[in-house]
């Protein structure tokens, strides 16, 4: 029993950051330096084919691939606690990744401040490819960061550099403001945190 509180404390904390960031996007349509970011972003962009191919690692069939890659890595990590936090992780992504953009309902960017390509719809925060690339890369990462496996070092830097070129993918794109990406990532690795220290203490 003594163990409760300090096994819950990583799950407050994470509901915490998430309440603070729910609330803070509910109330901006962006925050500053959104634009300014963005419009950076853009113009060293070498176009956007680049970003329409990083995005396409979260839709089908590419996003198997990348599940099956996550969960993979994970149990090479951490054995089957880490398989099992990704598989959850993934699992809860893949249900409410979406229908979580109904809570904050951020706009999307507009055409008048930065270039959009195509026409984005429904919300901007989250984003939902920044909720699957943190749910997949993201876990690897934490987990390869408490890992004592040689080769953990490159794995969570190629992981965090996964996610870094993802946020700027969907920067370059216009479908997302910079601080919707990087809140995402913050709220998502926030839960996997959180349960990586309940499972492995």
């Amino acid at each position: 029993m003594p163990l409760m509180p300090a096994r819950l404390l990583p799950f407050l904390l994470a509901l915490g950051v998430s309440a603070l960031v729910l609330t803070a996007v509910a109330l901006e349509p962006y925050f500053a330096g959104d634009v300014s970011v963005a419009r950076a972003v853009q113009a060293v962009s070498p176009g956007t084919g680049w970003a329409t191919a990083v995005t396409s690692l979260a839709t089908a069939p590419n996003k198997y691939v990348v599940m099956v890659l996550a969960v993979v890595l994970s149990w090479l990590l951490a054995g089957w606690k880490g398989a099992a936090i990704a598989i959850a992780a993934i699992a809860i992504e893949q249900t409410f990744g979406e229908a979580s953009k109904n809570i904050a309902q951020r706009p999307r960017p507009s055409r008048d401040l930065i270039a959009v390509v195509g026409s984005p719809s429904g919300f901007s925060f989250p984003s939902t490819f920044t909720t699957f690339v943190a749910v997949t890369f993201g876990t690897v990462m934490l987990l390869a960061r408490r890992s004592r496996a040689r080769t953990a070092p490159f794995v969570m830097i190629v992981a965090a550099l996964v996610i870094v070129v993802g946020w700027a993918a969907r920067v370059a794109l216009g479908a997302h403001w910079p601080s919707d990406v990087v809140l995402t990532s913050v709220v998502c690795l926030a839960w996997v945190w959180a349960a990586i220290r309940a499972l492995r203490p």
